[in-house]
């Protein structure tokens, strides 16, 4: 990630109290972070106050930082806990995610290409956000945040072979409506692997 060694600023922070080490993590999830909070609670100013509550609870348990052994996750499960608390608080039971990233590859920059990608994302997100819940938030760490599927397993506390399912869900879904597009043959659309 970036050439930085993420275990090497985590045992500054444990145990040297290293300010300095702990804003190059902040600043480097900072971002991804607030993306997924976003997608759980849909309110930029809330999502923001639980990034910075799971950095201020870090911070003050340091010293527990070398026992972290995938700092992604470590930080993603935080994220997800602290705003399915926000939530059971404010009695907020859905989650919307509003972009999910999508790599088309291969494609030439003629006005009809263009005007096809862009018929392509707007289909694609569609079926996207007709997806069932766990299924749409499956994809998006699959395919937005890049996570592997161990990963997000680890995350939304399911297993593997849970996340293969829902990212086949997905992936069957966005083809058939892809496949609805006249004269559109599926080109540049990366499909997933299981990792």
């Amino acid at each position: 990630m970036l050439n930085i060694d993420l275990k090497e600023l985590l045992l500054k922070i444990a145990h040297d109290n290293d300010l300095a080490a702990f804003q190059k993590i902040y600043f480097l999830y900072y971002e991804r972070l607030l993306k997924l909070a976003c997608s759980f609670v849909k309110q930029t100013e809330v999502a923001e106050e639980i990034v910075d509550d799971v950095f201020v609870k870090i911070w003050a348990n340091r010293t527990k930082l070398n026992e972290v052994n995938n700092l992604t996750v470590y930080l993603y499960v935080a994220i997800k806990n602290q705003a399915f608390n926000y939530n059971q608080v404010n009695r907020i039971i859905c989650v919307d995610i509003e972009s999910v990233g999508f790599e088309l590859k291969d494609i030439s920059n003629s006005v009809e290409d263009v005007l096809i990608t862009a018929e392509l994302a707007k289909v694609i997100n569609d079926a996207v956000q007709r997806l069932p819940e766990q299924c749409k938030m499956v994809f998006k760490l699959v395919k937005e945040d890049r996570l592997k599927y161990r990963n997000v397993a680890e995350i939304l506390n399911i297993s593997p072979k849970t996340v293969e399912y829902h990212m086949g869900n997905a992936l069957k879904t966005i083809a058939a409506a892809i496949s609805d597009l006249p004269g559109h043959h599926k080109r540049g659309f990366k499909k997933a692997s299981a990792n």
